[in-house]
């Protein structure tokens, strides 16, 4: 199953609303893309993606790269995983990281 041309996703419950992170995914395979395309106040984000092991049911987490700013971050799931999860997140001072499902 693939996903593209996702809609924009906002990140609204951070402590500051003028620090508000958009971005867009897209999937390709067993990988996710995201596309920061605002983040005025330059926190560190990073895709995200929640896999499954489908013989074993095994679930692991799987993150981007790190970036401050705008930009791309790719997550990419094990050989034989199924992308179960999708997204990204946000990494807010004082409140550590809070994801943002797709």
């Amino acid at each position: 199953m693939a996903f593209s041309g996702l809609p924009v996703f906002v990140a609204t419950a951070q402590a500051d609303p003028s620090c508000t992170v958009s971005a867009t995914g897209s999937t390709s395979g067993r990988s996710y893309t995201v596309d920061f395309t605002k983040n005025p106040c330059g926190r560190k984000v990073r895709a995200y993606l929640g896999c499954i092991y489908t013989d074993t049911f095994y679930r692991t987490k799987k993150y981007g790269q790190t970036i401050s700013g705008t930009g791309s971050s790719t997550a990419t799931c094990h050989a034989g995983d199924i992308i179960e999860k999708r997204g990204h997140q946000v990494y807010v001072p004082g409140q550590g990281w809070t994801t943002y499902l797709h």
